[in-house]
């Protein structure tokens, strides 16, 4: 196994609880993220909220996609989303949401922003990821953070849209 902790951070110029919602609706990620592939969810009688699981393909600039579930463990709206992976990759992931000062004169509401800081914490479970990832580790890191900054510009997108409707 081939081991991988990232951190990503995302800003948006968005109402903290209008991200939250965003990315508590998992169903939706195939529509503003583009390397997700498709979603599924595995408990309709539970689409979100702890014990929500749900199926997922990401495809990067590689020519692989990845497989795997997702198991919500912790939720406490709107700061914090925690779940647990398992199929391609395993490991644990979480969302966690703060309210922050922009920085900028003309920043969002009232000089705010909403951050979002992504753990992902996972190995590979691929046989050739894992002989490749000696060599290749910072490729497959590369391609990480490609899908993170795709997602982070289709959810602002996402949400300027949702906005303004």
């Amino acid at each position: 196994m081939a081991a991988y902790n990232f951190t990503t951070i995302w800003r948006f110029r968005q109402p903290i609880g209008r991200v939250w919602a965003a990315i508590n609706a998992a169903e939706d990620y195939p529509k503003w993220w583009p390397d997700i592939l498709y979603y599924e969810c595995d408990t309709p009688e539970n689409p979100r909220g702890v014990g929500a699981r749900g199926t997922r393909a990401v495809r990067g600039f590689l020519p692989y996609s990845l497989r795997y579930s997702t198991i919500i463990t912790k939720t406490d709206e709107p700061h914090e989303l925690a779940y647990d992976a398992k199929g391609d990759l395993e490991g644990k992931g979480r969302f966690v949401l703060a309210e922050v000062a922009d920085g900028q004169a003309n920043g969002g509401a009232n000089g705010r922003v909403t951050e979002v800081t992504i753990y992902w914490n996972v190995d590979t479970k691929g046989h050739w990821l894992n002989r490749l990832a000696p060599l290749l580790k910072w490729l497959f890191a590369a391609n990480h953070n490609y899908v993170m900054r795709r997602g982070e510009r289709g959810l602002a997108k996402w949400l300027e849209r949702a906005a303004s409707a």
